[in-house]
């Protein structure tokens, strides 16, 4: 009786509000419970105050992050009467140009990388119906991937000079999103991209392909949400491994295994949201709206000048305190205009990478990439190209 009141209650929710494992707000709520959870064994670090105070600030964000989802906001603001096609073209163009120009101090190279990226969205988005699409694209990271191991001449999760190095490179950025992209297609593909990013050495790379994979499939009813748990159990066993294989390349000698450097981790993130909370002013924009503007939470928190993980909504709270509410709402407007919009693979994508920023925390490129699967998604919603040829 009691189990059959829990599946009415949760269809009733899943089919009135689209509240399944994949809809943005579970997907958050997941993201924060596993790390509250791995981080219990240091909750006696906090006490009763900071964890009431960290508990509020998550969860009174994300409670206005969701109400877009319960309240039909895109008629109330006539967000159907506004060309979003265009108007999230115009965000994210200003946002490319800006981040460019505030690291290279150059008009040009912000003019000229900015007309690339919609090149290159425009060709991938007349192209996306296409039944090559996929071979392109997992061709695409493969051979990214290669490129970087020759001019490197490592695997980077065995060199942890060489791992760093990467942290923006452009063969990085294009080999992980291609193979994510590819790995939706089919299963061969998604084991040749694990590999390929389990050896990059990135554990939010890892995470988001097979998040991605999972989401994909759950919203095309191939899983069930059992077996999803189950594999989530591997992916943060796995994600351990992984920590603890890179922090040997490291050269720092650390006496925690696997497990319990996931929970170390987790304990360091939420300590560092205590700071963040504690800070006594706002910053205005410094963190999350800079590009590399991350790397200033090191420094003002702890002192060096370091990309600081801060949880999803640590950074927006340190530029903002109180008025983070405000960008939460924003933040859940977009995100569920990309949740209903998108094409299947898409949202899965974006649905991944939402998850992996609930440790690492919303920064000046994961804004960016936003607007970008807005702008992509609206492209495809508005228009759906088919085509059987590649260019």
């Amino acid at each position: 009786m009691l189990k059959n009141n829990f599946e009415k209650s949760k269809n009733y929710f899943k089919e009135k509000y689209g509240l399944g494992l994949d809809n943005p707000i579970v997907i958050i709520f997941i993201g924060y419970f596993l790390i509250f959870f791995l981080a219990i064994p240091y909750f006696k670090e906090f006490g009763v105050n900071s964890l009431l105070k960290m508990l509020l600030v998550v969860f009174g964000n994300l409670a206005i992050f969701s109400i877009p989802f319960f309240i039909n906001f895109e008629k109330k603001m006539k967000l159907d009467k506004l060309n979003l096609k265009m108007f999230s073209g115009v965000l994210l163009g200003v946002s490319m140009f800006f981040g460019v120009f505030t690291l290279s101090g150059s008009v040009l190279s912000a003019v000229l990388f900015s007309g690339l990226v919609f090149l290159i969205l425009h060709i991938f988005i007349k192209n996306y119906y296409s039944e090559k699409i996929s071979k392109i694209m997992f061709l695409i990271g493969v051979v990214s991937f290669l490129a970087m191991v020759l001019i490197y001449g490592t695997l980077p999760i065995t060199d942890y000079t060489v791992r760093m190095a990467i942290s923006d490179d452009p063969l990085r950025l294009i080999s992980s999103g291609a193979l994510t992209f590819a790995s939706l297609f089919n299963f061969g593909y998604f084991l040749v991209s694990f590999a390929i990013l389990a050896v990059t050495g990135y554990k939010a790379n890892v995470l988001v392909l097979i998040v991605a994979f999972l989401l994909y499939n759950y919203k095309n009813n191939k899983i069930s949400a059992k077996k999803i748990f189950l594999i989530g159990i591997f992916t943060v066993l796995f994600l351990g491994i992984m920590a603890k294989a890179i922090l040997s390349s490291s050269g720092q000698s650390w006496s925690l295994n696997f497990l319990e450097i996931l929970s170390y981790r987790a304990y360091f993130d939420l300590m560092t949201l205590e700071k963040i909370i504690m800070y006594p002013t706002a910053l205005y924009g410094k963190i999350a709206f800079t590009p590399g503007g991350e790397s200033l939470i090191g420094e003002i928190i702890h002192g060096y000048r370091h990309n600081i993980t801060s949880t999803l909504f640590g950074p927006i709270y340190l530029d903002l305190g109180y008025y983070s509410l405000i960008f939460s709402l924003i933040f859940g407007i977009i995100s569920k205009l990309i949740y209903k919009k998108s094409d299947t693979k898409i949202y899965s994508i974006y649905g991944a990478v939402l998850l992996s920023m609930c440790e690492i925390g919303i920064n000046y490129g994961f804004l960016v990439t936003m607007l970008m699967f807005l702008y992509v998604s609206e492209n495809l919603h508005k228009k759906p190209i088919i085509n059987k040829k590649i260019f």
